[in-house]
């Protein structure tokens, strides 16, 4: 099959407008070299213009692709001029794409963006502590065991100002590890741990009670002391340390308890650890 063949074809098409791009191209190179194709084109263009029944559409583009074209823009090409066979010919229609000029500044752009974007994600995740509302996502999300996502340690409290209580008896009658929130309870445990003393005053409005019981021993039980509460943002732990005790004379049996004013704790669980 030679040129004409495959191009005559193509006349109606490129009449209709309905062509791609390339075969424009071959049929506008073709028309300057063929006067058969100028005469068909001219009978065409006389005639009732029809257009074909399977029109050539161009092939849909992914958008990624489309997104990336639309960054790094590539310059547009001309189609180069075929030469005249003699000075007789007469001129015809020729197909011209015109060029588009890359975009310098929208690469830049793109970039700069997704610059500033990475340092503003990285300001909030340093300064998440400082910020209540991340701070508390923060937490929900640690709680909820997202991945990735490490309890971390927000506040450190000194213990030692604070009001204790501590003695080597007690009537309790087993070993205990909690947390007093409110008065009532303050005052069942007090009769129980000192009843010789008049029940302290606690403000519960903004502290908590810390209260430690150990196993009965022989040795003259042990010395506690509470050292420091640790916030972290799924949960609070406080320290307590314990020491050998004094042996006092017509005792037995020793069961030490101690007591420790606690600023209120954040939402959450509240472990009471003794120090390795």
């Amino acid at each position: 099959m030679n040129e004409c063949e495959q191009i005559h074809p193509l006349l109606r098409g490129f009449l209709a407008e309905t062509l791609t791009a390339r075969d424009r191209r071959l049929v506008a190179r073709h028309l300057n070299l063929c006067a058969s194709a100028r005469k068909e084109m001219d009978r065409l263009r006389s005639g009732p213009l029809r257009s074909p029944q399977n029109p050539v559409e161009p092939p849909s583009e992914p958008w990624d692709l489309k997104v990336l074209r639309w960054l790094f823009k590539s310059p547009g090409h001309r189609t180069p001029a075929t030469p005249r066979p003699n000075k007789k010919v007469r001129p015809v229609l020729d197909e011209v794409i015109p060029v588009e000029r890359p975009s310098v500044w929208k690469p830049i752009l793109g970039v700069l963006a997704i610059f500033v974007a990475l340092a503003f994600a990285t300001h909030l995740i340093q300064n998440a502590e400082r910020n209540e509302a991340l701070a508390a996502a923060k937490r929900w999300l640690t709680k909820k065991g997202f991945p990735g996502m490490k309890p971390t340690l927000e506040m450190v409290q000194d213990l030692a100002m604070l009001p204790s209580w501590n003695g080597p008896l007690t009537r309790a009658t087993g070993p205990y590890l909690g947390l007093i929130q409110d008065e009532r309870e303050f005052v069942l445990y007090w009769r129980v741990l000192n009843p010789s003393i008049g029940v302290p005053s606690v403000d519960f409005k903004e502290n908590s009670l810390a209260l430690v019981l150990t196993e009965t021993t022989l040795d003259g039980g042990k010395q506690l002391r509470f050292l420091r509460a640790e916030n972290y943002s799924d949960r609070t732990v406080i320290w307590f340390d314990e020491t050998p005790g004094k042996i006092v004379r017509g005792v037995s049996v020793y069961r030490s308890w101690a007591l420790q004013v606690v600023p209120k704790p954040a939402p959450g669980p509240v472990l009471i650890q003794k120090v390795p």
